[in-house]
């Protein structure tokens, strides 16, 4: 049989993965060595910002290439059915690739393909037989058909907490092994090797429950982590007294023993899981197999980040860079690759169009992405200049980031605040009180909330910081 001449495309994505936490981004601690590779030998983005940083609405973004904005959904809610004009998977699947998702999806109603032509299906390590969103768990089912009776999350540790414990169960029974196990089984023994193949390998993980395997957390939990971030705008968290507050909280303040466990425990489940990437490349690059030869792209990032005690916050759905910074490279094998560091602005709008060019294919509609092949190849393009996104929920939030500036505003408020990237990359310095740099990024974001529509934007009615503690953080 004839050696496919379209490239294979594999997608890797994590859950709640911070543009931080890997070690080629500058880690100091987190051990990732096979991504690291990876990106070496490709194309690092370090700019790549979610335009909504929660799960659902993030992965519509990446389906369907459209900002929030384009797709509807501004905030995270379940059990809302979506019918996009194409898919990512969709115009691969038309154009004779076989496309396969093993993990994590979160669309509704569970079981919908949105042009997978198989999936395993796992949307979370828990089990919620009774949910009308998530009854579904393909893990839990391979669990059972080992034996395993007890419920996975049975060790009570919360799915959106800071607070940490071992998987109480062996390592082979962890989500992040039956991950990489599918994906492996998929690669090796059940694809069609007459076609290429879309595979969208989905962790669920670092994503809470920080449960990880004891192996892993022994290697972090004696290092020395680098501790959160602490803005002087932030430091006002710390008058407030909180005794009892619940462990998925996404205000604290936190004591410091909590957070550097939590850091341990995320940082485990991350190295775990680059672990499980290494297994599946080795499979697929078994020893003398000739599809070690056929041509394979290879993409990695995450749907939104996690703040992870950073300005005493945890959780998603801010702009900051905790939260909405996230990495993102191109790489593979037999496929033409610059290797480097791009600092093109891009967000997960990119990944449509970028991957039906990878594959020559000519998209039934726009997107409001580009595709970042060009980049790849060390090719300059004609790229945005600024990138807006928004979460709305609990802190409301829009943002744009903008050359070396990011600009926040709160609607709830009407408060505001600058940071400088280049100078100040953790964003401890509000600059908003300095009126030569808020007034351009005002104008800036007035133009995109004319595209936006609402909620009113006006600057008249707008508050800067001033690198004190915005009011819309401050816990009830």
């Amino acid at each position: 049989m004839s050696t496919p001449q379209r490239p294979h495309i594999l997608l890797i994505t994590t859950d709640q993965q911070r543009f931080d936490a890997l070690g080629i981004n500058g880690n100091p601690v987190l051990r990732t060595p096979n991504l690291d590779a990876l990106a070496a030998k490709g194309t690092n983005f370090s700019r790549c910002y979610i335009t909504c940083p929660v799960c659902i609405p993030a992965r519509r973004t990446l389906l369907s290439g459209q900002h929030p904005v384009a797709h509807g959904l501004r905030q995270y809610q379940d059990g809302l059915e979506w019918d996009p004009p194409f898919t990512l998977p969709g115009v691969l699947r038309e154009a004779g690739y076989q496309t396969q998702l093993v993990g994590k999806l979160h669309m509704h109603p569970m079981g919908k393909r949105y042009g997978y032509d198989h999936m395993v299906l796992s949307e979370t390590s828990n089990w919620r037989p009774t949910s009308p969103t998530q009854g579904r768990n393909d893990y839990v089912r391979w669990l059972r058909e080992q034996g395993i009776s007890e419920h996975p999350h049975f060790h009570g540790i919360n799915g959106n907490g800071r607070l940490t414990t071992l998987w109480p169960l062996e390592d082979q029974y962890h989500q992040n092994n039956w991950l990489a196990r599918e994906a492996a089984q998929f690669l090796t023994e059940d694809r069609d090797p007459g076609s290429p193949f879309f595979l969208h390998l989905s962790f669920f993980h670092p994503h809470p429950p920080l449960v990880p395997i004891r192996a892993y957390q022994d290697r972090y939990l004696p290092e020395k982590m680098p501790g959160p971030a602490i803005g002087e705008w932030s430091k006002g968290l710390e008058e407030f007294e909180r005794p009892g507050i619940p462990a998925d909280s996404a205000v604290g303040p936190f004591d410091a023993e909590t957070i550097q466990a939590a850091q341990a425990a995320y940082y485990a489940l991350i190295h775990q899981i680059d672990d499980c990437v290494a297994h599946v490349l080795e499979r697929w690059n078994e020893y003398g197999n000739p599809r070690a030869q056929e041509p394979l792209y290879i993409l990695f990032s995450s749907d939104h980040g996690e703040m992870l005690g950073d300005h005493h916050l945890f959780r998603k759905s801010l702009a900051y860079e905790g939260s909405s910074h996230v990495p993102f490279f191109i790489s593979g094998q037999n496929v033409e690759i610059t290797p480097g560091v791009s600092d093109r602005l891009c967000g997960w709008e990119d990944v449509l169009p970028t991957v039906a060019e990878m594959a020559g294919i000519k998209l039934p509609g726009s997107t409001d992405g580009e595709s970042l092949l060009d980049s790849a190849l060390g090719r300059e393009a004609d790229t945005r200049d600024e990138l807006f996104g928004m979460c709305h929920g609990q802190h409301v939030n829009y943002y744009l980031v903008k050359g070396d500036f990011k600009y926040i505003w709160f609607p709830d408020t009407g408060e505001e605040q600058v940071f400088n990237l280049a100078d100040d990359p953790n964003e401890t310095r509000d600059l908003s009180a300095d009126s030569a740099i808020l007034t351009p990024l005002r104008d800036a974001m007035s133009k995109q909330m004319e595209w936006a529509q609402e909620p009113e934007y006006n600057p008249e009615h707008l508050t800067p910081c001033e690198n004190l503690l915005p009011r819309v953080l401050i816990p009830s």
